[in-house]
């Protein structure tokens, strides 16, 4: 199956690299790693989601693996959910996101506080509300 690496856009513009696997017409599903990780912990999730028809986007958090780093230094937990917002605003239709650890708080954040009805599914690995 074919993979495609894209710059999505981060809250504050920065680039956010994401590796996209499946359909293009599939629905989307957020890969949200966790502190310390890159997009590619999700390479076997991402490859048995895109082999049943979904279109997994496994995403570096700003920062991270071979996103930007955020000029203003902007690291709090709010930050890296509104990085969630604007990807989620970016995809042609409500994705699903699946968070491990710190992509799953910032999930939490973005869906909770920030911008409710973002995600058409929160997924919690390795973090509780």
């Amino acid at each position: 199956m074919k993979s495609d690496l894209i710059k999505l856009e981060g809250q504050s513009g920065h680039a956010i690299v994401a590796t996209i696997e499946g359909a293009t017409n599939g629905m989307p599903v957020i890969l949200a790693h966790g502190g310390g990780q890159t997009r590619r912990a999700w390479k076997k999730i991402s490859t048995l989601l895109a082999n049943r028809g979904f279109r997994a986007i496994a995403i570096d958090l700003r920062g991270h693996g071979d996103s930007d780093w955020a000029s203003d230094g902007a690291y709090d937990i709010v930050d890296f959910a509104s990085d969630l917002v604007a990807i989620s605003v970016g995809l042609d239709r409500k994705p699903a996101l699946i968070g491990a650890s710190l992509g799953g708080l910032a999930g939490i954040v973005a869906e909770g506080q920030l911008s409710p009805g973002s995600f058409a599914s929160l997924t919690l690995v390795d973090i509780t509300p």
